[in-house]
């Protein structure tokens, strides 16, 4: 499959993960043609509210170091987990030119793992900010939603126990399905879990061809639209 609208991307990771974790995608993608930039925080020191004004100053940065035409150009978003939330958080404050977002097993409504978890001391001191935010519904209510084409890939397979928070709903054995979908985004399922979904041949397939083509390109899909 080909596609002729490389651009520049940039990678945000999930909670308890570093940059690392997008090193493989990032690779893909720059082998496709893509430029791209991996974004780092700890929530053990800062807030999301200032990870993500810091997300806003790194891609204002890497615009501006190429020169006037670069800011012209068009970026996206490529986020795991918590990091769509910080995206999500940081899109009114961005650049101009952001032309579409991928969000990988996001929680995009309040999380039924940490409203689980919210009140535990050991959660608490290891997630800070972060963690109490994802159990928050007034947080999501606010939380800004995207303006851009907006592609949500969810994984399907985690255990569905009853005895588990989840319930025996579907999910990717840390989000629920249910908590990934968002109005006016294509959700696409795929058969995997949360912690690796990133490093799936399948899943960089449909990044790549969602940020080239603006919609999604996959043999057989599962798709659901808002």
């Amino acid at each position: 499959m080909h596609y002729s609208r490389p651009m520049r991307v940039f990678l945000i990771h999930g909670m308890a993960r570093s940059p690392v974790s997008m090193a493989l995608l990032a690779a893909r993608l720059r082998k496709a043609g893509h430029k791209t930039h991996l974004f780092g925080y700890f929530v053990t020191r800062e807030t999301l509210q200032d990870i993500a004004e810091r997300l806003v100053r790194r891609v204002a940065k890497a615009l501006a170091s190429d020169g006037q035409d670069a800011r012209c150009e068009p970026y996206a978003i490529v986020g795991h987990s918590l990091g769509n939330v910080i995206a999500r958080l940081a899109s009114p404050g961005l650049p101009p030119g952001l032309a579409s977002m991928v969000m990988i097993a996001p929680p995009n409504r309040p999380a039924i793992a940490a409203r689980w978890l919210v009140d535990n001391a050991v959660y608490r001191v290891l997630t800070r900010d972060a963690g109490q935010k994802l159990a928050d519904p007034e947080f999501f209510e606010r939380l800004p939603a995207p303006f851009v084409p907006t592609l949500v890939i969810a994984g399907t397979v985690g255990l569905k126990a009853s005895w588990l928070p989840f319930e025996g709903r579907p999910n990717d054995g840390v989000v629920a399905l249910e908590e990934t979908h968002l109005e006016g985004a294509t959700t696409l399922e795929v058969e995997g879990i949360h912690t690796f979904l990133m490093n799936r041949r399948d899943v960089f397939e449909a990044v790549h061809g969602f940020l080239e083509t603006g919609h999604l390109e996959v043999p057989e899909p599962v798709v659901r639209a808002g």
